[in-house]
C-alpha cells in the first residue's frame, strides 16, 4: 500500500527518525513530467508546522544530493492527522477496535468501500464489521487505501 516508485523511503526514513520523528507513510503521484511526494511524519507530542518545515528543509537537501526523482517534483511534509491513512499491516494492527474506512481495488462481497469497526488485522487480511453487523474479510493486497474514520463533535469548543 505504500506507493514509492522512486525508492525514496530508504533515503528519507533514516533522516526522519534521526531527527526524532516517526516516518508514518508516503504518497506519490507521478506523471511523465512531474511528481508530487507527500511524506507523513508523526511524534508522540504531535506535529507542528515548524516540525514540518524543519523536516522539509532537511529532506530537500538530502533528496537534492541523492536525486532519486528524475522529474521536477513537489515535496510536502505533513502530519497524518486525526483520520490518518494506514500504510502498513503494523499500523492496521494498532488500529484494531477503531472505526475505519477501507477502499478496495476489487469488490469484496460486492463492495469496494467498507466502513466499520476494525475487528482484526494481520499480515494477510483485515476483518471489518459494519454498523449493520456485516463482517468483511479484506485481503491486504485488495486494499487501495485504509484510514481511521474518527468522528469529531462539531459542537466541541476550545477551552480558554
Amino acid at each position: 500500500m505504500l506507493n514509492d516508485p522512486y525508492g525514496i523511503v530508504p533515503i528519507v526514513e533514516p533522516v526522519i527518525v534521526g531527527m526524532g520523528y516517526n516516518f508514518w507513510g508516503m504518497e506519490c503521484q507521478a506523471s511523465e513530467n512531474t511528481a508530487q511526494v507527500r511524506i507523513f511524519i508523526d511524534h508522540s507530542e504531535g506535529i507542528t508546522l515548524d516540525d514540518c518545515s524543519r523536516v522539509s528543509q532537511q529532506l530537500s537537501a538530502v533528496l537534492d544530493v541523492e536525486d532519486p526523482v528524475q522529474v521536477p517534483y513537489t515535496l510536502e511534509i505533513s502530519s497524518p492527522g486525526i483520520n490518518r491513512k494506514l500504510f502498513s499491516a503494523e499500523q492496521m494492527k494498532d488500529a484494531v477496535g477503531s472505526k475505519v474506512k477501507v477502499k478496495t481495488t476489487w469488490p469484496i462481497n460486492e463492495r469496494r468501500n467498507i466502513r466499520g469497526i476494525l475487528k482484526d488485522a494481520n499480515d494477510e487480511q483485515l476483518t471489518v464489521v459494519t454498523q449493520e453487523g456485516d463482517e468483511f474479510l479484506v485481503p491486504i493486497e485488495a486494499i487501495k487505501n485504509a484510514k481511521l474514520d474518527l468522528d469529531i463533535d462539531p459542537n466541541l469548543k476550545a477551552k480558554n
